[in-house]
């Protein structure tokens, strides 16, 4: 049976930091963290994840709030920290979407708090769409 499968990050890249470090600064442990290497990746990262939804309804709305409710206490010290090290930020929406026709197609949006917190921060928000046909 073929469902949606949704997941919300959010992402600190870039050349010059120890994604490790990260942490420790921001007060929040990522839920991934990626060393630039050869051949990939070609960047550092520090990804903070609500977790994958697998579900007939996948809510980007209700995900992207309860992430940003997280991140937020933190905010002044993410914005210290993309300065610090001149980054870049992004919310990243990952969705992977049914094929079939008689299901729900995922709920896609971002509440004022989720937009002043990436505003505060400096991010962007990214989507990637995917179909899902297994």
């Amino acid at each position: 049976m073929s469902v949606n499968e949704g997941e919300v990050y959010f992402c600190i890249y870039g050349d010059n930091f120890d994604p490790d470090s990260a942490s420790e600064y921001i007060g929040i442990q990522a839920t991934r963290t990626m060393k630039k290497g050869t051949p990939t990746p070609k960047i550092n990262t520090w990804e903070y994840s609500s977790g994958k939804v697998v579900a007939e309804v996948v809510d980007i709305y209700d995900m992207s709030s309860a992430l940003v409710a997280r991140l937020e206490p933190r905010a002044k010290a993410i914005a210290g920290f993309i300065k610090k090290h001149n980054l870049e930020a992004v919310l990243e929406v990952v969705l992977r979407i049914t094929m079939d026709v008689t299901k729900s197609t995922p709920a896609v949006g971002f509440d004022n708090k989720t937009l002043s917190f990436l505003c505060s921060v400096g991010a962007t928000i990214d989507v990637d769409t995917y179909r899902n046909e297994s």
